[in-house]
């Protein structure tokens, strides 16, 4: 970034509503950013399509290093695989910059759901006692793959409901309207804290440090179930080399100031800060790994 272009801010496009991990960490990085690369970074939302509004944007810019794009699991490694017609590749219109966290999903259910734990809930599931229902963001994403993954590994029948609003999505499963949803940490573990909801399992393939009463969906009773969330920023392809790895600098040592180490702790995330080159093979690895998953499961968007 130089001459003029250095002199312009630089947008952050995240693809998803308010009270998102990607709105959360987003809004984090922002100010961190900023003062490391000496200009100003602004947060974008283009929400829709389970962000792949935000997405296309971002690839059609132009490749200066002024925009860029918070790509997630769903946006990157899982809808390419079962939503033709996205707009993007994930590979081809992107240069990786940086992974800058992972974390898992929780699930958790409406208190009316006389379920303690995973087996109690598959046992309800099978018996047909209780219409299950469960909530995600959108069609394709994180919390919709780990539903689908569920019902698929636990033999049940579960109903998917989509929300295109993350604070309906919780209205409506704080009141039973939904049976149950698989929902970034962040979000879930103070209504867990409060009553609000039950929580049942972590999604990750160990116990969460945020909520370790909670065990992993392995340990609960689903060997071999695992999804981890991840995000991580991307520019558009074509952007010059020097410009990603600079912007790679800015974005690690800004993962590392205190300002943000201390709240993602809390909130159950782990900072990363990988090289341009780990995160493009991250992103290869993850679109090799859910592609058979996402085939076996038969998601359609």
């Amino acid at each position: 970034m130089s001459g003029q272009r250095a002199q312009h801010p630089v947008r952050l496009v995240i693809g998803f509503s308010p009270g998102s991990a990607s709105d959360f960490i987003a809004g984090l990085l922002a100010p961190e950013l900023s003062r490391r690369l000496g200009r100003e970074v602004i947060v974008e939302r283009h929400a829709g399509n389970n962000g792949a509004i935000g997405a296309r944007r971002v690839a059609a810019s132009d490749p200066d290093g002024t925009t860029l794009f918070m790509a997630t699991l769903g946006t990157h490694a899982l809808a390419p695989h079962f939503a033709p017609g996205l707009g993007y590749d994930p590979v081809k219109d992107f240069r990786a910059v940086c992974l800058l966290s992972r974390s898992p999903l929780v699930l958790a259910c409406h208190p009316a759901i006389r379920a303690a734990s995973v087996d109690e809930l598959i046992a309800i599931g099978r018996s047909g006692a209780h219409r299950l229902t469960f909530a995600s963001s959108a069609v394709g994403g994180a919390p919709h793959l780990a539903g689908e993954l569920f019902k698929t590994m636990a033999r049940i029948e579960m109903t998917h409901v989509p929300y295109a609003r993350t604070e309906q999505l919780y209205e409506d499963l704080q009141k039973g309207r939904v049976a149950l949803s698989f929902n970034n940490i962040m979000s879930m573990a103070p209504r867990l804290r409060q009553g609000i909801l039950r929580g049942l399992a972590v999604t990750g393939s160990q116990r969460s440090p945020l909520l370790r009463e909670l065990p992993a969906m392995a340990e609960a009773g689903l060997p071999g179930y695992e999804v981890t969330n991840w995000l991580g920023i991307v520019a558009p392809a074509r952007t010059p080399v020097d410009t990603v790895h600079l912007l790679n600098a800015g974005i690690v040592a800004a993962l590392r100031a205190e300002a943000i180490a201390e709240r993602l702790s809390p909130a159950g995330i782990e900072p990363c800060g990988d090289t341009p080159e780990e995160f493009a093979r991250h992103i290869e690895k993850e679109l090799a790994r859910w592609g058979p998953v996402i085939a076996r499961i038969g998601i359609l968007a």
